[in-house]
């Protein structure tokens, strides 16, 4: 979990900030699609493998390559579907993200109107605004 300080001059400079985050985990979300319709691709060619061998008599290769720590998991030379499903689980992040960053972008989007000239600070957590601070100059 990582904390962060930003500093704006005002709530359109904000509100920019925010569309900037967006576009470009949009864009970190858009690679990654593409990334796992060529792993989706490379899994059921490796299904189709396996079934063949199998109606050849030949056993399924049953070799543990995860190792589970407290915080992480580390997968040693993973076939396509260890994959995929690592990627699904970064991409349902990131869309997690992208979904609050809009929301909160929209809630924001009224004090657009205020005339008064301001300034934010605001504090992030994971690169999520959670606190901001209005000062008026």
């Amino acid at each position: 979990m990582s904390s962060s300080v930003k500093e704006f001059n005002s709530i359109g400079e904000f509100m920019k900030y925010i569309d900037d985050s967006i576009a470009e985990l949009r864009r970190r979300l858009g690679e990654m699609l593409k990334k796992v319709e060529e792993l989706r691709v490379k899994v059921e060619q490796e299904k189709k493998l396996r079934s063949i061998l199998g109606r050849l008599g030949l056993p399924e290769p049953s070799s543990q390559n995860e190792i589970a720590l407290r915080n992480i998991r580390i997968v040693v030379n993973p076939v396509p579907a260890q994959e995929l499903t690592a990627y699904e689980t970064a991409i349902e992040s990131l869309n997690n993200r992208i979904m609050l960053l809009t929301a909160i972008r929209k809630e924001v989007e009224i004090l657009g109107n205020i005339d008064v000239e301001i300034r934010l600070t605001v504090i992030y957590s994971d690169d999520i605004p959670k606190v901001v601070l209005l000062r008026f100059i």
